[in-house]
């Protein structure tokens, strides 16, 4: 009840003035109307007025005339059903803010039991071989990359409009539209966040994957918390904020921004740049991921050199050689395998200064890779998905 009072406050307010000044405006013009004829009952219009509230608002017995004029008369039955309006209007708002109330509470059940439901949802993978891979591959504990509105209305019995409804009330999942096939597919992806801006996994090691463009690249996020897990990593993942989201208040680059200002910033921003000098450990290394467009490419290594150098050397982001060049080497087999090339600072060179990239290498002393991944492979069959995934953590696991 409170809370419809307090939701309704604007419209009770608007309401009870416009009753009282048409009062008010009736007593004074009752005063012109009835002073000849009773001016003892009627002797001002102050005397009118409250007439007006004590005969039809209050009921005090303060005053026993009533109108005598034909006129007089018809104006006191205005002023008792402004009376009446003065209790029935606010009576009706409050009511109707409480049934706004009672299914805004039914509403909010009914979100926090269809979160239930997709959270589970997204543990199940009732696919065998995907089941298996996952098992052999030790992921068997993390959710599925995709569970696709088709799947949700007819397997589960949501409308498309209740899930519409359950991202805006839910910060676990997200609506993606990928196409599939040459067909545009509409499904949810889970968000685990921990972070205004994403999601942090702090394993205190020496190797620290980065992904700051799961917000817009559908599966990057799982591939890349993947990743993760399998080479034991930690993690650092933007899931809102992006420069190109729809949504004002999530337009946000935290790629390319002003990292080393000590000015008031985003306060996302702020709370990035504290995780990558908690997280990512001094003189280690940092695994950058980037999508890229289809191309040739499986992958394309960058360590900040020269755009169209092909070279491992001369990178201003990695000192350590033999480590970059066994990291290459895996790569190229990797690459051989799913048949695709392997490219370094083949099309892409060292970022602007206001890079991401940069940040992390100054201020953590990092040896720092910028791995480009070709989407494409993103939307892969399940099967080879998950190949792709231990595939490209064996690039980065430490040897045994």
């Amino acid at each position: 009840m409170i809370s419809a009072v307090r939701n309704k406050k604007k419209e009770l307010v608007v309401s009870l003035g416009l009753v009282l000044l048409l009062l008010v405006i009736a007593s004074i013009l009752m005063y012109f109307l009835e002073h000849n004829a009773q001016p003892e009952s009627f002797p001002s219009i102050a005397s009118s007025l409250l007439w007006g509230i004590d005969k039809y608002l209050t009921s005090l017995g303060m005053s026993s005339a009533d109108p005598v004029t034909p006129l007089g008369k018809i104006l006191g039955s205005f002023i008792a059903v402004l009376g009446v309006g003065l209790f029935a209007l606010p009576a009706g708002i409050i009511a109707s803010g409480f049934i706004e109330e009672i299914e805004k509470d039914k509403q909010l059940k009914r979100m926090v039991v269809l979160e239930q439901k997709l959270r589970y949802a997204f543990d199940i993978e009732y696919f065998v071989p995907v089941k298996k891979v996952k098992e052999d591959l030790g992921l068997s504990h993390l959710p599925r990359k995709w569970l696709s509105t088709n799947d949700i209305q007819y397997k589960m019995g949501i409308s498309m409009e209740e899930i519409i409804k359950v991202c805006e009330y839910s910060e676990l999942f997200r609506l993606r539209n990928v196409k599939l096939n040459g067909e545009d597919k509409i499904g949810l992806e889970l968000m685990a966040l921990n972070r205004s801006y994403g999601q942090v996994i702090n394993r205190d090691s020496d190797l620290t994957v980065v992904n700051m463009f799961a917000s817009i690249q559908p599966y990057f996020g799982h591939f890349t918390r993947c990743i993760a897990e399998l080479t034991n990593a930690s993690y650092i993942s933007n899931e809102l904020f992006s420069p190109l989201s729809f949504i004002e208040e999530r337009s946000l680059n935290l790629v390319r921004n002003s990292f080393d200002s000590t000015e008031e910033g985003h306060p996302s921003l702020k709370e990035l740049m504290d995780d990558v000098l908690n997280v990512i450990q001094p003189n280690s290394t940092c695994i950058f991921f980037i999508n890229a467009s289809r191309n040739e490419f499986l992958m394309q290594f960058n360590t900040g050199g020269e755009k169209g150098s092909n070279s491992l050397k001369g990178g201003v982001f990695f000192n350590e050689m033999n480590q970059l060049e066994e990291y290459y080497k895996r790569g190229e087999e990797v690459c051989k395998r799913h048949e695709m090339e392997m490219g370094i600072h083949s099309t892409v060179g060292i970022p602007s200064e206001n890079h991401l990239t940069h940040f992390i290498h100054k201020q953590t002393q990092s040896n720092v890779l910028l791995v480009h991944v070709n989407s494409g492979i993103l939307k892969k069959k399940a099967i080879v998905y998950y190949q792709l995934i231990s595939d490209f953590a064996s690039i980065f696991k430490a040897k045994a």
